[in-house]
């Protein structure tokens, strides 16, 4: 197609900037330069966080508005979402650049930009009526994975009417199932192959592999030889699979020459495993396992004695209290109250502790301790988050006694934790069997929600999951005293071995985490 070429010289001829004014010369976006050129009529592309894929979706659609003559739907996760990448992104962009402010000079509002005899329309996905009244060519849909998913499917019977009918999409992904990974398996899957200059081998960046944590460097994964940023800066892509429908790229940070293996590192120490996976390594979550073994919770026992200081008091609420006392060093106690005065009494033995208890079924007790320690105790409020898919949300103003999380989410990051032998168990195997008896009851089970995406969910076989509820609650305090560090915000890489079996329709399941083709299998991929 003749804009492939074209669209690099428009580029070049009018000496195009971002939004910061700088100019587009793909130095460091060198991986960014093939997108550029690729006008598939079907896109999809697992990225990591700011890596400049926006600024290029932005620029295309000018381009092919104006050149193919397009209409185009561009989307964004809610109507304010929208707003806020018109006005700080879009316009900024127009503002930059004077052939784009000659394009929309006609018609330039936040809502549409027309270009010529064609309009370039940016709605949201959280109103009901926001995928009707106007008609495309092609749909762009940024942040799928945090738009509504079934109003994404609306979206494409604007294309009705279009001899085009394209569909780009892309986004940090969330979990397997949702968003841009359902286009993702139908895909070529292309990813960013370098070659080192040591012993020559064809390679693309993966984590751990890719990086020397005691060193923390980028290295070879077969020589070990340490690459240098130019070594990552120039690569090109390679696809896994011929004669798909949809054109697939997997963006991460580790192929960003601007971003070094110290950053990965700290990102991998101080983040969750969701966060690390979905915004560091741009790939889907899938966290560990189907059912929490003993040996995930024993891995933590520890003989090192707590301080005691700067307490988290996690209370699961029931006719017996369960709760858990813990700061940064981990946990050192888990226990079961009668009645309410215990609690009030941990309260008063740890005087600078919070408490994060369970917001039902009791509705008068917890309550009354919210208020008479202000600013210490906390009710803890099962919720997803759709729009923002925050995972720990915590009140302001009139609501600030209150803390909102995502149960299942929030139960799989203890876990994670616990896993990764971030949450360090004071005392024996013994003196945690209880404890641990708790989380040998939960499984888990995936389900489509009323949006029909898939949903994992953790359940008990018998319901006596309550010290697990507890230290979610204690892990939800925590969060409130990150920034004073300590073991829970560091950790050691995945311990767990990954898989690299093909499902029968050659689509790569990404468990237990993070998974990859195996080194000696890249030869064989790369000469396809």
């Amino acid at each position: 197609m003749e804009n492939e070429s074209s669209i690099i010289r428009w580029l070049r001829k009018y000496q195009i900037k971002n939004e910061l004014g700088q100019v587009l010369d793909f130095y460091d976006h060198l991986f960014l330069y093939d997108i550029y050129r690729d006008f598939s009529p079907k896109l999809v592309c697992y990225k990591a966080a700011q890596i400049g894929f926006s600024t290029m979706a932005i620029l295309k659609s000018f381009f092919l508005a104006k050149h193919k003559k397009l209409d185009i739907i561009y989307t964004m996760p809610s109507f304010s979402d929208m707003h806020d990448f018109v006005g700080g992104k879009v316009n900024r962009i127009i503002t930059q650049n004077p052939i784009l402010l000659d394009y929309v000079k006609e018609k330039d509002a936040v809502e549409q930009k027309q270009v010529g005899d064609n309009v370039i329309y940016y709605r949201g996905t959280w109103g009901e009526r926001a995928a009707l009244a106007v008609s495309s060519d092609l749909n762009i849909y940024d942040e799928e994975d945090r738009s509504k998913q079934d109003v994404i499917q609306q979206y494409a019977s604007r294309l009705q009417h279009s001899q085009y009918k394209w569909e780009w999409h892309f986004s940090n992904p969330s979990v397997e199932g949702n968003g841009v990974s359902r286009y993702w398996a139908k895909s070529d899957q292309k990813h960013w192959f370098i070659t080192c200059n040591s012993c020559y081998k064809e390679q693309f960046l993966s984590w751990p592999e890719s990086i020397d944590s005691i060193k923390r460097c980028f290295i070879c994964k077969y020589c070990k030889h340490l690459l240098s940023n130019e070594e990552r800066r120039v690569g090109r892509w390679v696809r896994k699979y011929r004669d798909k429908e949809f054109s697939g790229y997997w963006i991460s940070f580790l192929m960003a020459p601007w971003i070094t293996a110290e950053e990965i590192i700290k990102y991998h120490e101080t983040k969750s495993a969701e966060y690390f996976s979905n915004f560091v390594l741009g790939l889907p979550y899938v966290g560990e396992g189907n059912q929490v073994t003993p040996d995930i919770i024993y891995r933590n026992c520890t003989n090192d004695i707590n301080s005691q200081e700067r307490i988290v008091i996690g209370c699961d609420s029931g006719l017996k209290k369960h709760y858990v006392l813990g700061n940064k060093e981990g946990i050192f106690y888990a226990g079961i109250a009668n009645d309410w005065k215990e609690i009030e009494s941990l309260l008063a033995k740890y005087e600078r502790s919070i408490a994060v208890i369970d917001a039902l079924p009791d509705l008068t007790e917890p309550r009354r301790l919210r208020e008479k320690y202000p600013g210490r105790v906390f009710l803890c409020h099962y919720a997803r988050d759709r729009k923002t898919f925050q995972l720990i949300r915590w009140g302001k103003n009139e609501e600030a006694g209150n803390v909102i999380v995502d149960r299942n989410r929030g139960l799989q990051m203890v876990i994670d934790d616990f896993a990764n032998k971030k949450i360090p168990l004071q005392g024996t195997q013994d003196d945690w069997a209880e404890f641990q008896s708790h989380w040998d009851t939960l499984y888990k089970i995936v389900e489509l929600d009323s949006l029909g995406v898939p949903q994992f969910s953790w359940e008990s076989s018998n319901g006596m999951d309550h010290w697990c509820h507890a230290s979610l609650y204690w892990r939800v305090g925590m969060d409130r005293f990150k920034n004073e560090g300590g073991k829970i915000f560091t950790g050691e890489q995945n311990i767990f071995p990954v898989s690299t079996e093909l499902r029968q329709d050659d689509t790569m399941p990404w468990k237990p985490r993070f998974v990859y083709p195996k080194v000696e299998e890249l030869d064989d991929w790369r000469n396809q």
